[in-house]
This record gives structure tokens, C-alpha cells and sequence, in this order.
């Protein structure tokens, strides 16, 4: 197993290890002591456990703080510490956690993020990395996020600047490339990144004087933050560098820091956005001297309009982030170093695009020079005055020239803003767990972003093959706005300017003509696709609709129908209607002269019978006829009851015979139309 294979696990341990514990970073480390201890025959010198965990874990722990890692295991009563050794207690360590299932996950996960390297770098860039490459470039990655861990970090002082990069800058490229594509297509392999990330950040711990007192506030200390931090912090390089840069603002705040820039760092800001709107509104972003501002702007669509607007604004803009805009103290005899000697190093190690910007990083690092009055504390959090800046070579030169030459800085007049990030980051960690992750996306994309030196030699060739009339106006288009141009540029050059010639120029051109055939091809196949799943459903659609006719029109002829019945049944009822009018006006008719003839019949025999009872009255006895004789007590009592009912009720014969009329003429009128069949 290869030492890096072994260190990238084991800073994802130490990660496991805080997440699990988080009582003090030095505890973060008590498993690893306590594996050595475990492992030994008998008892364990620091020097013992230094080796062991070295050769097992990758990891070289200081022998101070492995001494103290003796204690706190005694403490815990793991053991007992005797004449400088510890001694285990072997029925304590059941409840330990167990490394080598922690280790073999790990593992198994770095493997596996280890070959998507590789099969990444042999696809995209026809790149062979070995599986140890590979595990160093990923390494070699992590440490950019963090203050050096390998080798001895402190040689005397309280902090050093990154050493030189192991990994190619081809490598270098094509992990971030790598990174920037597994962040979306395979979030697993991303997270464990993430993890031995952090776990790289809480490591750095065991390097820093006085590791205990990490937690401790800032006192009276300004961080000065430099032009290419405010870009990030502003949000003009784009959203990934906007959250981290905040992040790290809002955790130096969180840690009682002043923030700060100086008003010549806001001058170049100012500079740079007033060059933006220039390029804006003479002919766009693409010309010489591209800057990452210019790549954003240009993706956001700003017009130079906009951009000046923020240049206007710039001071409340960069008062909103909690920064005070400061002069820089003027200069005095006992506190002037020789700034001649300064720029003469800065020239020769830093690369600069003019020399305005080299000047404004030297102004601000006599400035923070004279404002710890040439002298510092050995402590970050007391050392009054901390310029940031991205530029790594600008620390290193500060750290190395201000310790030589000028001054009694205990803590380097600068730091580059993954440093000091991941420093405050480590004063409180769960206050920002986003940061290493947000770091991770904003420095891979901003480093497969061409700019500088290399987007200049891009466009002098672009320039000499319109010249020479090897391509077309449409041709140079693409190669000057074309983001896939861009990408393409920095694939087969790596970033490496020297790498831009007229056939580099020529490949990206025949690369993008065949991405946009292969693209316009792809896009008409799936054109043609749904044109095709189109018609099929406008088949769909016209087959349903047919269907609905058919079915509209069998309702509609079943609704003729049912119309036409009910027109039948109407005129059927209607017939049955009259004929029964008719039969009943026919029964009626016929009723009512019968009833007529019965109610004449019935009313001529009672008068018959009242005049035969009043003539019989008053006739004499030889009158009258044999047979009336008999007949009249018969029409006394007819004409008697007559008489009683009359009396009782009122009315008449003729009433009386007319209720009897309509009561006959009713039953014959029923019984008639029986008769007819109604």
C-alpha cells in the first residue's frame, strides 16, 4: 500500500473521528495513539507510536503531541503512563473504535475514486495515470485546501506556505476536470472527497504552536483582503467563489476579526471592472487580457452599462460585505524596508499581467508591514495585521522575504485565502460545514477557465489563420465565443500557454466543427424522434377524434330514433286522448238523456202521486174510484214524508230529483263508456 493511499485514508478517519467526538482536535488523533498502543508488546514510547502511525497510517504525528495523546489516554484510563511510556490497559479497548474496518471502508471508497480517475483521464484526455499517480495527484489536490501536512511543516516557524506542487500541471488540470465533472455525475465519489478534505483541514492542527488555543478569538487583528478576494466575495467570479469567499468573511467575523481592505485594493477593483465595461462595449469579452470577471460577465449577459454601474457602487457594495475601506499608513523611516528589493523578488517569482498590480500587492505588504509596527506575535489571533490574497506566490514571498530580511514577524504578513479559511475554519467548524466544499468547486472551475496568458496566445493565432485565410469569419466566431472553443483550449493545452500554436489552434477548430455536426446531428435525430412521437400522437389524436365522431354520430342517430318514438308516442297518445274525449262526450251525451227521461219519469209520478193525494182529500166518497181507495193512504204517506224532509232539510221534489238526475247521469255515463270500450 502506497504512503498515499494510506494518508488519504486516514484523513478521512480523522474526519470520522471529529464527527464522532468533537472534543478537541487532539482527540481527533486519540485513536491512532491508541491503535499503536494496542499493537505493542508491552509499553509504548512516543517515539514508538510515531513510527507505527507513520508506517500504518501515512500520518507524521508530532512526538510532542503524541505525548500528550499518552495523557489523555491515562486520563480516560486506557492505561497508565509510567517513566515517559504508556502502558495499555488490554480489557479497556473493546470499546474502541476499529480502525481497520474504518480504514478498509475508506479505502474501498478511495479506490474506487481512485480508478474513476484514471478511466477519466485515459477517456477524456488519452492520459495514462497509474493507480499511485493518481493517488498522489488526489493528494497533492487535497493540499492545495489546506496547510501542508506531509513532511515537517514547521522547521521553526508558526506557519509555512505550500511547497512545491509533486503532481504535473497536466495532472494538476486534469483533476480538476475530474472533480468538476464528479460533483454531479457520481456525488458519492464527491462526498468522500469532501470528507478526507476536511479531514486534511483538521489535521493541520497537529502542525500549529499552541493547538489547544485554536479556538481563541481574534484580538485586535485586522484582516486586509486583497482586489482578487473582493472579486470572489462580490460574486464577479461566479456563485461558487461568491459562497466561499462569504463563507470565509463570515467565519473570520464569527472569530472576532476587523475586516478590512485598503482604498488602493478597491482602485484595482475599480480598474478592472471600468476595463470590463470597456471590453463590454467595444466588441464584448473575448479580447486580449481575459480575466475570470470577464468570463462571468460575459456568461451573465452584462452590458457595459451594467458594469459600470457596479463601479459606481463598488464602495457600498464592498461596505455591505463588513469591510472598512482604510488608507494605508504612511510611511516612516524606522518601519521602510527596502521595497525595491521587495519588487525585485516579487518580479522574479510572481508572474504579474502589469506592473500597476504588482505595485498595489507591494503597497500592501509594507502596509501591513508598518501597521504591526514591524514586529508581530507568534499567534495568528494577536498578530494585529493579516493581509489575504489568493495568490499563493505572494505568501510565500511575504512569509520568506519579511522573516529574512525586515521585521520580527512571528505569524507571515500574509496568508492566501485557503489558509487562513481553513485556520478559522478549525476555530469552529459546525458553523460553516460548507466551506471545503464550496473552496473545492470554486478553485476547479476557475482553473478550467483559460485566461491570462494563454487566452493572449489563443487569439494571436486565431488572428494569424484569419490572416492567412485558412478559415472563415463563422470560423473565427467560434473560435472567440464559442464556450466549447474554450473548453477544448484548455483540454489540449492543459492551461499551459506554450501549448497554444497554429495546429493546437487548428485541432480545437476541426474539434468544434465536429461537436457542432455531431451536435446539430443529435439534435435532429431527436428532432426527428419527437417529430415522429409527434405525429404518432397527432395519429393518436386524430384516430380519437374519429372515434368520438363515430360515437357523437351514433348518439345523434340514436337520439333521432328515440325523438322519432317519442313523436309516435306522442300522436299515439293524443289519438288515445281524443278517442277517449270522444267516447267520453258520446257516454255523456247518451247519459244525459237517459238520466233526462228517468228525472221527467220520476218527477211526473210524484206530482201524479201529490195532486192524486190532494184531490182524493177533498173529493166525495162517490167520486173517487173503486181503486183509489186502496192507493191513497199510500200517497198520504208519500206526500207526509215529503212534507217531513222538506221540513227537516229543506229543498223540493224537483231538487231532489235533480241530485237523483246528476247521480244517474254520472253511474250511466261510467257504465256507457265500459259499454264502448273507454
Amino acid at each position: 500500500m502506497t504512503t498515499s493511499n494510506s494518508l488519504l485514508a486516514s484523513l478521512a478517519i480523522i474526519k470520522s473521528n471529529w464527527d464522532y467526538s468533537q472534543e478537541s482536535y487532539v482527540d481527533n488523533f486519540l485513536p491512532f495513539f491508541l491503535d499503536a498502543a494496542k499493537g505493542a508488546s508491552g509499553p509504548i514510547t512516543p517515539a514508538g507510536a510515531k513510527l507505527h502511525i507513520r508506517e500504518r497510517f501515512g500520518i507524521d504525528v508530532p512526538e510532542g503531541v503524541l505525548t500528550t495523546l499518552s495523557r489523555r489516554a491515562a486520563h480516560k484510563q486506557y492505561g497508565r503512563r509510567e517513566n515517559g511510556t504508556f502502558i495499555a490497559d488490554p480489557t479497556k479497548f473493546d470499546d474502541i473504535r476499529d480502525l481497520n474496518r474504518q480504514k478498509a471502508d475508506y479505502l474501498r471508497k478511495q479506490s474506487a475514486l481512485v480508478n474513476e480517475l484514471v478511466t477519466y483521464a485515459a477517456n477524456r484526455f488519452e492520459r495514462i495515470l497509474s493507480v499511485e499517480d493518481a493517488e498522489d495527484a488526489l493528494l497533492n489536490y487535497i493540499e492545495e485546501h489546506s496547510v501542508p501536512i506531509l513532511g515537517s511543516v514547521m522547521k521553526g516557524a508558526p506557519y509555512d506556505s505550500r511547497p512545491a506542487p509533486r503532481s504535473s500541471p497536466d495532472t494538476e488540470y486534469i483533476v480538476n476536470s475530474f472533480i468538476s465533472d464528479v460533483v454531479s455525475s457520481m456525488p458519492a465519489s464527491f462526498e468522500h472527497l469532501e470528507t478526507v478534505v476536511k479531514g486534511s483541514m483538521l489535521a493541520v492542527s497537529l502542525y500549529l504552536p499552541n493547538n489547544s488555543e485554536l479556538g481563541k478569538r481574534f484580538d485586535r487583528t485586522t484582516l486586509y483582503f486583497d482586489a482578487p478576494v473582493l472579486l470572489k466575495a462580490l460574486g464577479y467570479e461566479g456563485g461558487d467563489a461568491k459562497a466561499a469567499a462569504q463563507d470565509l468573511l463570515a467565519l473570520s467575523r464569527a472569530a472576532g476579526a476587523e475586516l478590512a481592505c485598503f482604498t488602493h485594493s478597491v482602485s484595482e477593483v475599480k480598474g478592472i471592472l471600468d476595463r470590463s465595461a470597456a471590453k463590454a462595449l467595444h466588441g464584448g469579452f473575448h479580447g486580449s487580457h481575459r480575466r475570470a470577471t470577464d468570463a462571468y460577465f460575459a456568461s451573465e449577459g452584462f452590458s457595459g452599462s451594467d458594469i459600470l454601474l457596479l463601479s459606481q457602487r463598488l464602495e457600498e457594495d464592498v461596505a455591505a460585505l463588513g469591510l472598512t475601506i482604510r488608507e494605508r499608513p504612511a510611511a516612516t523611516a524606522e518601519l521602510t524596508v527596502d521595497e525595491l528589493a521587495l519588487e525585485e523578488v516579487m518580479d522574479a517569482s510572481i508572474t504579474y499581467s502589469s506592473r500597476d498590480t504588482l505595485l498595489n500587492d507591494l503597497d500592501s505588504l509594507t502596509a501591513v508591514h508598518r501597521l504591526r509596527g514591524g514586529r508581530s506575535s507568534s499567534r495568528l489571533e494577536t498578530c494585529r495585521a493579516l493581509l489575504v490574497t489568493t495568490n499563493g506566490g505572494l505568501a510565500r514571498v511575504g512569509r520568506l522575504f519579511f522573516a529574512r530580511e525586515e521585521g520580527d514577524h512571528g505569524w507571515p504578513p500574509v496568508l492566501t485565502d485557503h489558509h487562513l479559511a481553513t485556520l478559522v475554519w478549525l476555530k469552529k467548524p459546525q458553523a460553516a460545514p460548507t466551506l471545503p466544499r464550496r473552496q473545492i468547486l470554486a478553485d476547479c472551475f476557475a482553473a478550467l477557465e483559460p485566461g491570462g496568458r494563454i487566452w493572449d496566445r489563443y487569439l494571436e493565432e486565431i488572428d494569424r489563420l484569419g490572416r492567412r485565410g485558412k478559415a472563415s469569419e463563422n470560423d473565427l466566431m467560434l473560435l472567440r465565443y464559442s464556450t466549447e472553443a474554450q473548453r477544448s483550449l484548455m483540454d489540449r493545452t492543459m492551461g499551459d500557454a506554450d501549448q497554444v500554436t497554429a495546429e493546437t489552434v487548428a485541432e480545437i477548430l476541426d474539434k468544434v466543427r465536429a461537436n457542432i455536426l455531431a451536435t446539430t446531428e443529435r439534435e435532429r435525430d431527436i428532432a426527428s424522434k419527437a417529430a415522429s412521437k409527434t405525429q404518432a400522437a397527432l395519429e393518436n389524436v386524430e384516430e380519437s377524434l374519429r372515434e368520438r365522431e363515430r360515437s357523437l354520430a351514433s348518439e345523434h342517430a340514436a337520439k333521432l330514433a328515440a325523438e322519432d318514438r317519442s313523436t309516435t308516442l306522442e300522436a299515439r297518445v293524443v289519438a288515445l286522448e281524443t278517442k277517449a274525449e270522444t267516447l267520453r262526450k258520446a257516454a255523456s251525451a247518451k247519459a244525459k238523456r237517459h238520466a233526462a227521461v228517468t228525472y221527467w219519469v220520476v218527477l211526473g209520478f210524484c206530482g201524479v202521486v201529490l195532486l192524486y193525494a190532494a184531490f182524493a182529500t177533498f173529493l166525495p166518497d162517490g167520486i173517487m174510484p173503486g181503486w183509489g181507495k186502496p192507493a191513497m193512504p199510500f200517497c198520504l204517506a208519500f206526500a207526509g214524508i215529503g212534507g217531513f224532509a222538506t221540513l227537516m232539510w229543506g229543498g223540493s221534489i224537483k231538487g231532489t230529483a235533480g241530485r237523483f238526475r246528476r247521480a244517474h247521469e254520472n253511474y250511466l255515463e261510467g257504465r256507457y263508456l265500459r259499454a264502448l270500450g273507454g
